[in-house]
């Protein structure tokens, strides 16, 4: 049986800081599907170690922000489409001192949906999880994507 591997990259962007409240965004794991295999779908949950995507937000303790993600519909691998699935519940977060992707601080967020946030003495992780969706004739190949996350201070 054929498989082919699937890696979902996680790019960041982060916009609206103000100058008092100057934050740092990086992309500490890509969400990543691992071997795939024809007509099987494959999630993984925003609580799996070391495969769901995380984020790490540092900035302004106490300060509020919003949290925007443009999620992509397909993976691609040289002129080749997989289906992409997030649901409403595919991210996690967590703002305490010692971040727990496996029990987080608040759970089964839509990723879809703006999340207005307040950044704890460490910042902020975020989890993100999601499904692909191979069809039975799948091409074999490497295939990524984009997230991107879009970050504000809302001044409150």
């Amino acid at each position: 049986m054929r498989t082919f591997s699937a890696i979902l990259i996680g790019l960041f962007a982060a916009f609206g800081a103000a100058p008092s409240q100057a934050q740092n965004a990086t992309v500490t794991n890509d969400l990543t599907f691992g071997d795939i295999f024809p007509g099987i779908p494959k999630s993984i949950s925003s609580h799996t170690p070391g495969a769901a995507a995380e984020f790490t937000v540092s900035g302004t303790a106490g300060a509020e922000i919003t949290i925007d993600f443009t999620l992509p519909t397909y993976m691609n691998s040289v002129g080749y489409n997989m289906q992409m699935v997030f649901k409403e519940t595919d991210c996690a977060m967590d703002s305490s001192a010692a971040p727990d992707q496996t029990n987080p601080g608040h759970d089964n967020l839509d990723p879809w949906d703006t999340i207005t946030y307040r950044l704890g003495s460490g910042g902020l992780t975020i989890w993100l999880g999601g499904t692909v969706v191979p069809r039975l004739n799948q091409k074999n190949g490497d295939y990524s994507a984009s997230i991107v996350l879009t970050i504000m201070y809302t001044g409150n």
